[in-house]
């Protein structure tokens, strides 16, 4: 009778445990990183039979075993390692994208066909006043374009350094939980229902982890586990089963943005894994400092090209041509302590060399100081303060105290159109070269600039004759005097900052008159080789080439990126519906569970109530 009492209360037990464990599935089932509970019931050993007491060999009821976890830690891992690389290959899709945006709407390409265009233009009526004016504006949307998209560059840079220091943070965050969720599991009786809980906050914690960086875990006593980054013998460990976890941040490295593990004490860069959003920014950020390179490379190519070609001619008034562009600014930022609401405006002169490390503009009690970065030189007083060519003038409104940096930037920032007025366009060739029509061969001679040359000084006009056996004598028209003389083989012969170069076949006799271009000229030689300069492949391409060539660069690997992500998200999905299907809550099964348990539960209800009944008639019985 003691035995049918004892198995129907030990079944009820163990069948009450069962249906608590059922409610709470039930009850989180929508609860972020629950894993589904389960328990175990198991036959209660008998005892063996004594002297005094009979053989319990029909067993002694059932009793449930700890609360357990619906795990599998393969599909765990796999599941985490298909996040990492599809948080991978989207996040740098998301850089590549907002990159492409910028580069396509600063319609960088047109600005810079439209200059070339409007030389075109300019060649076939260089006297027009409203030629010029057009070619000027077309420069200034070209220097524009250029400077406008490397500011929106760097700002995208810096809003990339943001992220990545912001995902560190995460990743150091979730590092220093999990170091604390393993101390809370080494001091937790395994199998509880906190044990349990704090299981299931370490493999959330290991899923955000391995979201931002690939990770391989192993584990230790009582659900502890060891993190480290990547996998194979060299891999770091990030979180230790005892101890603190390894602090991780982003920085500028030699080659760009880099992760370094403990950047407080032992700073160590290292390459990450190719999984993770870590891994994803810095593969946007490395492919965002490429395209800015470029960008500078083609804004300082397409400054220095121009300008050239423009120092070769002569402008309207028979001046030589100045640069026309300006390829240094400063950029200027305003103290964090700043209280006062003064305004600064600055300028460069002309050949300005600026101070590498920049400088810095302090409103003090008695006036201003403009300082070079480093300190080695300086200047005070109450207007406008120049150091190096930098000319600052500071607005009213200042406060004691407030401050603001100059940096030098150069390349696409850099760039800008120097004040330029119509006449001063050099347009027209800085020599002229007439021919004798009466020469008989079929000579040409052209005159370029070269301002390292110089062979004979005097002022010209000069004339140049072909002499017996293919000889150039130059002499000074003025006065008559032999300046120079050179075979005829098509090496240029060297001049006060020119060359000349003749080529064809001249014949003895023949002769050409140099002059110098004067003030009022219509002619066009200079601004027709304005095209030479948008032709010239000195660079390996063309510049309208070169950009549409790193444009296409980065929508390949904006295509493929995309490909990835549709392959790392499908494979994503994969891995979470099979772990989801082992340790998520279903409940329609958990339905299906609470019927069984409930019936279960009924019968070893009324085995009790059997027995109670058998003993009262025992007695009546026995009275």
């Amino acid at each position: 009778m003691t035995d049918l009492l004892g198995l129907g209360a030990a079944g009820v037990r163990a069948y009450q445990a069962a249906l608590v464990v059922t409610g709470d599935n039930v009850a989180n089932a929508d609860s972020a990183g629950y894993v589904r509970r389960t328990i175990a019931l198991e036959a209660r050993p008998g005892a063996a039979g004594t002297p005094t007491s009979r053989d319990n060999s029909g067993g002694a009821g059932v009793v449930a075993a700890p609360v357990g976890r619906a795990t599998d830690a393969l599909k765990l891992t796999a599941a985490r390692g298909a996040s990492g690389d599809h948080a991978r290959v989207a996040v740098r899709g998301d850089w590549l994208e907002r990159l492409q945006t910028l580069v396509q709407s600063s319609d960088l390409e047109a600005r810079i066909a439209g200059a070339f265009d409007a030389g075109t233009d300019l060649a076939a009526a260089p006297t027009s006043l409203a030629a010029r004016q057009i070619f000027i504006d077309r420069l200034d949307q070209a220097a524009t374009g250029f400077s406008g998209l490397g500011s929106q560059l760097g700002r995208l840079a810096s809003d990339l350094d943001g992220a990545l220091a912001l995902t560190a943070d995460e990743l150091n965050d979730a590092t220093a939980a999990l170091a604390r969720v393993n101390e809370e599991l080494r001091r937790t009786q395994s199998g509880s229902s906190a044990a349990n809980g704090l299981l299931d906050s370490r493999d959330r914690l290991l899923a955000e982890i391995a979201d931002r960086v690939k990770i391989s875990v192993s584990e230790g006593p009582r659900g502890t586990v060891a993190v480290r980054l990547g996998s194979g013998a060299g891999a770091r460990l990030l979180v230790p089963t005892f101890g603190s976890a390894v602090p991780v941040a982003a920085r500028a490295g030699p080659s760009g943005a880099e992760l370094v593990l403990d950047p407080t004490h032992s700073a160590e860069a290292v390459r990450l894994p190719a999984s993770g959003r870590l891994a994803g920014l810095l593969e946007a950020a490395a492919r965002l400092a490429a395209m800015r390179s470029d960008i500078d490379a083609l804004a300082d190519r397409f400054a220095t090209s121009v300008n050239d070609w423009h120092a070769a001619g002569a402008d309207a008034l028979g001046d030589p041509g100045t640069p026309l562009f300006a390829t240094q600014t400063l950029l200027l930022s305003d103290g964090a302590a700043n209280a006062g609401t003064a305004g600064i405006d600055f300028e460069i002169a002309d050949g300005a060399t600026l101070a590498p490390g920049g400088y810095r503009l302090l409103r003090e009690p008695g006036g201003w100081s403009l300082a070079r970065s480093d300190g080695s030189a300086s200047v005070t007083g109450t207007g406008p303060l120049s150091l190096d060519g930098v000319t600052v003038r500071p607005g009213a409104g200042a406060a004691t105290g407030d401050s603001w940096t100059l940096l030098p930037a150069g390349g696409a920032i850099g760039l800008s159109l120097r004040p330029v007025a119509a006449e001063r366009l050099a347009l027209a060739d800085r020599y002229l070269v007439d021919a004798d029509p009466r020469n008989a061969g079929g000579a040409t001679l052209a005159v370029s600039i070269d301002a390292a040359a110089a062979a004979f000084a005097p002022a010209p006009p000069y004339a140049v004759r072909i002499a017996a056996g293919g000889i150039a004598e130059i002499s000074d028209i003025a006065t008559g005097t032999l300046l120079a003389s050179a075979a005829v083989d098509g090496t240029p012969i060297a001049g006060a900052g020119f060359s000349i170069t003749i080529t064809g076949t001249p014949r003895e006799g023949d002769s050409f008159r140099i002059d110098v271009t004067g003030a009022g000229s219509n002619d066009n030689g200079n601004i027709r080789r304005l095209d030479g300069v948008r032709r010239s492949a000195a660079g390996g391409s063309t510049l309208e080439a070169g950009l549409d060539a790193g444009i296409a660069r980065l929508a390949t690997g904006i295509a493929e990126t995309r490909r990835l992500i549709d392959t790392a998200s499908a494979v994503k999905d994969d891995t979470a519906r099979a772990a989801d299907a082992v340790s998520g809550v279903d409940l329609d099964r958990e339905a299906a569970e609470l019927t069984r348990l409930q019936a279960a539960y009924r019968a070893n209800a009324q085995v009790i109530a059997a027995a109670r009944a058998l003993f009262d008639t025992l007695l009546q019985v026995a009275g």
